[in-house]
């Protein structure tokens, strides 16, 4: 009786079934196919990397909007994250343990939020300052500015006072990225967004990543240089 019952099941769905857990269960590498993918997956684990840091970015930006978090909480994770993926000239650092300045200039918009998120961070091996500006003030020694949109009226002054300096300036004022800014935040379906002047950041001798390129909208323009 024990045969007759055990017999289906090595002709009937069951044997279908183990068949497939059998190829589930198969080691991935003795697949040709993967054989054939393991030097290109090898070749692309630069942009595997970016791909993770940038997935838990944006699926962090996404998941605090759609809780309504506050537009600059967003931005400041934007703003951290922006230095990971830019490089800067040599003699931009005073030694090789200096931080990374982020400077604000005009009213702070942030709150405690960018402050909360670059503590204890590490970048290129080095950590990150915030410190407030002041229109008029020795603005050459951040390597990010956020200009404030209360600078607004200024903000054609400070560009143009930086045009040598190897910079980074981000606002989100209005047509800031086509006046010359190096990034522009921008909100579009409800998101924030960025643009990139490639044509600024290259005059400021600044290296945009051309993984953070490929998630941005990117412009040349070269007004505040006139």
């Amino acid at each position: 009786m024990r045969r007759r019952c055990e017999q289906p099941a090595k002709h009937g769905i069951d044997s279908g079934l183990a068949r497939r857990l059998r190829q589930n269960r198969m080691d991935p590498l003795e697949s040709p196919l993967h054989r054939l993918q393991l030097p290109f997956a090898l070749r692309s684990a630069g942009w595997f990397l970016f791909a993770l840091a940038a997935g838990a970015l944006f699926c962090s930006i996404a998941a605090a909007q759609s809780d309504q978090a506050r537009e600059y909480d967003v931005k400041a994770a934007f703003l951290f994250n922006f230095t990971k993926f830019v490089e800067w000239p040599e003699g931009s650092f005073s030694d090789p343990a200096a931080p990374i300045v982020i400077g604000i200039i005009g009213d702070d918009p942030f709150g405690d939020s960018l402050m909360r998120i670059v503590a204890g961070q590490t970048v290129q091996g080095r950590s990150i300052v915030i410190r407030k500006e002041s229109f008029g003030g020795d603005l050459r020694r951040c390597h990010v500015l956020f200009i404030s949109a209360s600078e607004r009226q200024h903000s054609a002054q400070i560009l143009a006072s930086l045009q040598d300096a190897s910079v980074l300036t981000v606002s989100d004022i209005d047509g800031f990225a086509e006046a010359g800014g190096a990034m522009q935040f921008v909100t579009e379906e409800n998101r924030v967004r960025f643009v990139v002047n490639l044509y600024a950041a290259r005059q400021s001798k600044l290296r945009v990543s051309a993984k953070l390129l490929a998630l941005a909208r990117v412009i040349h323009s070269a007004q505040a240089a006139r």
